[in-house]
């Protein structure tokens, strides 16, 4: 899969993750953890919103010039976050118990989107 598709797709969802979880916190929050928030909760859940939304900007911008180092620099940020939120992910939802199916089905989405990034920035790099 090519970087500038990836780019594309991983920088819509993260923006739309973004905006959604900027206006409504609580829906992430309960559907990953399966409880309601409190508001120190809600607060980190929308500073995400915030983070995730402007890493999706980027990737959506980079997607045009992807063999630049800025390019290939929101490549190798965008892989590090996907593959640490799976890791993140899948640890919570083994040691903590939280969420179910849906915390599990992020971590392998983030999973394999960090797989498959970093195929594509080696790929490149050839």
């Amino acid at each position: 899969m090519s970087l500038r598709l990836l780019l594309t797709i991983s920088g819509g969802l993260e923006a739309l993750v973004g905006v959604l979880t900027l206006i409504s916190p609580a829906i992430l929050t309960d559907v990953l953890t399966g409880g309601p928030a409190d508001a120190g909760t809600i607060v980190l859940a929308r500073l995400f919103g915030a983070g995730v939304f402007a890493l999706g900007l980027a990737c959506l911008k980079a997607r045009d010039d992807v063999r630049s180092p800025a390019g290939l620099a929101v490549s190798i940020g965008i892989t590090s976050y996907n593959v640490l939120a799976a890791v993140v992910l899948f640890w919570t939802a083994a040691d903590s118990g939280l969420g179910g199916l849906l915390l599990w089905g992020a971590g392998i989405g983030h999973a394999v989107l960090g797989a498959l990034f970093i195929s594509a920035i080696v790929t490149l790099r050839r």
